[in-house]
């Protein structure tokens, strides 16, 4: 069984490969189940959780066994080590099998909702979008914002709440040595500039959210949250195209959703229907397919 690392994956994707492979991934027969959760009791009434996401190739819509994998990711989340998530994923052969490839899942992770979030930008923001502000903190932000300059001419980043080495980090990137970067904490003036808002959570050390009470995104602005339940008002809820990861496990079940990306993806359902349209994208846990076609890619090239 080879032992994929995080380094190897980052020597086997590339921001546009990451996209494009989860574009497919939609467009294919892959079959996958529900996530499978167990919650393990800990101390003090507090618990921690297990999510087992499988995935498989269409064998019997091949009609062989000749290729094709079922994999299987394991991410394990503690209350004592909140921040920290651990993970793996598990590759086996379709044929006989065996296990055949073992890869970091945090990594993997990492490119899988930076490649989700970008390809949703690249459906749901208009064509000339090139200001970005990113709300809050979270350290998938360099790759994110990275993987955002892949699919719109990204020429200027705001950072609110941002923490200063994620901020740096990002600055370093060569992909964005081009980019304009600036503090504002003023968010309401940057609203006014932005094409894509980046909700990306509270800031490191901190359980609180700025105050997004009048958040107010201007027309054709595209609003990307990192997280389920982002802390905007239910205006934005009612007036915005709303869009998920996957319909089946939408995060609010009293909103209209538009589409999720396979839809989007298979052209079933449309995007952005209108330059001044506002869209919402708001991610769920269903990502076991988007995890079995990156990790299969991988492995190919690893």
């Amino acid at each position: 069984m080879r032992i994929i690392s995080s380094s190897n994956i980052d020597l086997c994707l590339s921001d546009r490969d990451a996209i494009e492979i989860l574009r497919q991934g939609y467009r294919s027969s892959a079959q996958l189940c529900a996530p499978l959760t167990a919650s393990i009791p800990r101390p003090d009434m507090q618990a921690g959780n297990l999510a087992v996401q499988p995935a498989w190739s269409d064998f019997a819509g091949q009609g062989h066994i000749d290729r094709g994998y079922v994999g299987c990711s394991l991410s394990l989340a503690l209350p004592e080590h909140i921040g920290a998530p651990s993970g793996l994923y598990v590759l086996f052969s379709g044929k006989g099998g065996q296990p055949i490839a073992l890869l970091d899942g945090v990594r993997l992770a990492t490119w899988r909702d930076a490649g989700l979030h970008a390809l949703a930008a690249a459906y749901l923001s208009r064509e000339d979008a090139h200001r970005l502000l990113v709300i809050g903190s979270d350290p998938r932000l360099p790759r994110l914002t990275s993987a955002y300059s892949a699919v719109r001419n990204i020429t200027s980043i705001l950072f609110a709440g941002t923490d200063k080495e994620i901020r740096r980090r990002i600055t370093g990137i060569s992909e964005l040595s081009h980019v304009s970067a600036d503090i504002t904490e003023d968010i309401s003036s940057a609203l006014e500039g932005a094409d894509i808002v980046c909700l990306a959570g509270p800031e490191a050390g901190s359980n609180e959210w700025m105050d997004l009470s009048k958040f107010d995104p201007p027309a054709g602005c595209h609003v990307d949250a990192l997280m389920a339940n982002p802390p905007v008002p239910d205006t934005l809820w009612q007036e915005a195209r709303l869009f998920t990861t996957n319909l089946k496990s939408a995060p609010r079940t009293n909103c209209e959703w538009t589409a999720d990306l396979e839809e989007l993806a298979r052209g079933d359902r449309a995007g952005r229907r209108y330059y001044g349209q506002r869209t919402l994208f708001v991610p769920c846990p269903d990502t076991g397919l988007a995890d079995f076609v990156l990790a299969a890619h991988v492995f190919l090239k690893a």
